[in-house]
């Protein structure tokens, strides 16, 4: 078995647990301690460009260079060996935004909201801060950490490693939440920037804690949404009490492709239309697939 396909490991038996020398850093990292050294000044190597979203206006792409990328994914993939809390669904291995739905069948109440630009608002200090404090690294190796994983002081939005970093530069509010969810006999569920709240009963009081503890750690929300024993929309998946559906718009969407491929008169564009039915046509296969489990 490779070194990559080890087993989950808990918090404290990560290879960054109590990590102290630059030399056994730039080792676990594969890479020089001249490279290391380089990466102090992280900031130079990012190229930005803008791209347009879907909705209107543009998202901001902060890119690394190729070696700075490739020790963001070393890093990430360390990471991803810690056991992961069961309410995490994002980025963790067998688990995906159809199972995070999944989580909250048979719920009476489902509440959602999004965390607001979440990369960006990670800061460096609270990456550093993870390293030194919960992975007790010593200050000078923390610092380093913090170099690679951030760029002009929060994560960046084109690195491999912002996913899992941005939950554990705020491992502690997660687990705040979670403490707090559960006192009131609720659940949560994180998948990147969504978090799902539900429960036979989900107050408004509960809500309100959740909230504060959000914005105590510099994060904002917003697109929250309430579901009250009516189907409920989770990470793009429609949850009707014990059953998973695919969004009415996403089956309108194929239809209309299948209808375009139809009358396509360039070889480009029954490409493009061929690419989009294969991938809607792969997420029903999961939505389904997950449904026909859920009733075995």
């Amino acid at each position: 078995m490779s070194k990559e396909k080890r087993k989950n490991h808990d918090l404290n038996q990560s290879s960054f647990y109590r990590l102290s020398t630059k030399r056994k850093l730039a080792a676990l990292l594969s890479i020089s301690q001249n490279e290391l050294r380089e990466f102090k000044y992280s900031d130079r190597l990012y190229s930005e460009r803008e791209i347009p979203k879907k909705t209107g206006g543009v998202r901001l792409i902060e890119n690394p260079r190729r070696n700075l990328k490739l020790t963001q994914a070393r890093i990430a993939r360390l990471l991803g060996r810690i056991s992961p809390p069961e309410y995490l669904y994002c980025p963790v291995r067998g688990r995906s935004y159809v199972t995070n739905a999944a989580r909250h069948m048979n719920r009476r109440v489902i509440r959602t909201l999004d965390i607001k630009k979440y990369f960006p608002s990670t800061s460096r200090d609270r990456v550093y801060r993870f390293f030194r404090d919960v992975m007790k690294c010593s200050p000078d190796i923390a610092e380093m950490l913090a170099n690679i994983a951030t760029y002009k002081g929060h994560l960046p939005t084109g690195s491999p490693l912002s996913p899992i970093m941005a939950f554990y530069a705020h491992y502690d509010v997660w687990e705040e939440v979670a403490r707090l969810a559960e006192t009131k006999g609720a659940i949560i569920s994180l998948y990147i920037d969504d978090l799902t709240i539900s429960g036979d009963q989900v107050s408004d009081g509960l809500i309100w804690e959740i909230k504060k503890s959000i914005h105590r750690a510099g994060l904002r929300y917003h697109k929250e949404k309430s579901f009250f024993d009516t189907p409920a929309e989770i990470t793009g998946v429609i949850v009707c009490e014990d059953r998973l559906a695919i969004p009415n718009r996403q089956l309108l969407k194929r239809h209309r492709a299948a209808k375009a491929l139809q009358k396509a008169s360039t070889d480009y564009e029954r490409k493009l239309l061929l690419t989009q039915l294969r991938g809607l046509d792969g997420q029903a296969h999961q939505i389904r697939s997950a449904d026909r489990q859920e009733q075995q």
